[in-house]
């Protein structure tokens, strides 16, 4: 929860700056690309923080690596490819902002779905 704060706060301070200016070149994932590969490697992450002593399996078997690369397999891409897009988009924060927008949406929409089912 603490986390989604976070990258709330974040969203909101950026979300005034002009994310038109910026030209995304092709050897760079689209903002919605990017958003569905990033809501993928935090839904891992979370999964994988849920039990530590699963972690700390995963992680001793060389497993940790493989599913993040089973994240980039099933977007279509490789390890380049998101290192990249990661490098670009962190240096242009506003459209880092309006990705995570995308990221907390898709997140908020699995959130309610989830409630729903209760």
């Amino acid at each position: 929860m603490k986390k989604v704060f976070f990258i709330s706060s974040f969203v909101f301070l950026l979300s005034c700056a002009d994310t038109n200016k910026v030209n995304i070149p092709d050897a760079v994932l689209s903002q919605e690309k990017m958003a569905a590969v990033l809501f993928d490697v935090h839904l891992l992450e979370a999964s994988m923080n849920l039990d530590d002593t699963n972690v700390n399996k995963l992680s001793a078997a060389g497993n940790n690596t493989n599913l993040v690369f089973d994240v980039f397999q099933k977007h279509g891409i490789n390890k380049n490819t998101y290192d990249i897009s990661f490098e670009f988009y962190t240096q242009h924060p506003a459209l880092l902002s309006h990705v995570y927008e995308l990221v907390i949406n898709d997140l908020s929409k699995m959130q309610a779905q989830v409630m729903n089912k209760k």
